[in-house]
Formats: C-alpha cells, sequence, structure tokens
C-alpha cells in the first residue's frame, strides 16, 4: 500500500516539475514581429487581449501597477479585431511598446517583468 502512494507522489512531482520547466521557457517576445508602423495611435504602451483570458487579466494587473490606469491603452480582440489582425497578433496577451518614430521598442507575451517593461518605456521616452 505505501509503494503505491509512493509510485504515484513521484509521479505527480514529476509532472510538476515538468509544468514548471515548460513554464520558465515561455516565450517572452511574439513568435513573429509585430507590424506596428501605421497600424497605432501614436508612441506609447499598448495591451492586446481578449475577453475570458486569464493571462490577460494578470498581464493588465501589472501593466497597472507598473504605468498607471491611464499609461497605456487596452486593445480587445472583440472591440477591435481588424486592428489585431493588421499589428498581427496571434498570441494573448501580447504587449508593445512603440517609440515617437512609430516603431517598436519592445514587445511581451503574457504577463512581462516589472523592470523589463519600466525599461521599454524609458527607453522610449529617451
Amino acid at each position: 500500500m505505501a509503494d503505491g502512494f509512493v509510485v504515484r507522489l513521484l509521479v505527480v512531482l514529476a509532472v510538476a516539475g515538468v509544468v514548471a520547466a515548460v513554464a520558465g521557457f515561455r516565450p517572452r517576445r511574439p513568435r513573429n514581429p509585430l507590424s506596428v508602423e501605421g497600424n497605432l495611435d501614436g508612441p506609447g504602451v499598448y495591451l492586446f487581449t481578449a475577453a475570458g483570458c486569464d493571462a490577460c487579466d494578470a498581464a493588465r494587473l501589472a501593466y497597472r501597477e507598473v504605468l498607471g490606469e491611464s499609461g497605456f491603452a487596452e486593445r480587445s480582440w472583440e472591440e477591435h479585431p481588424d486592428l489585431l489582425t493588421r499589428v498581427g497578433v496571434d498570441e494573448i496577451p501580447v504587449g508593445a511598446v512603440v517609440g515617437a518614430d512609430g516603431k517598436q521598442v519592445a514587445s511581451f507575451v503574457q504577463v512581462p517583468r516589472p523592470m523589463a517593461l519600466r525599461r521599454a518605456v524609458r527607453k522610449m521616452r529617451a
């Protein structure tokens, strides 16, 4: 009986280890470059989301904590599907930091690290 418990415990720990390893290697940038030039309202920070997306909720919270409520523009799939298609958003949430020249300074998939987001915004403002 104890042997069965040990085997199940080892299987659970192995699965948890694989999940943690995969999560640690998730991409931080979109797989394909975003096409921001001429497609957005100008320089700034943009967050592309969709309804019912838990990762989008976490990303929105991170952006609010770093930039404040009005420090970024959120564009949802439900309200702006043609914009997200033109920009080339193929996974969500995705964030883009766009400089004064209209070019992408940085992009983030999922929830960005606060320091990386702050660094990108400083670079945008420079």
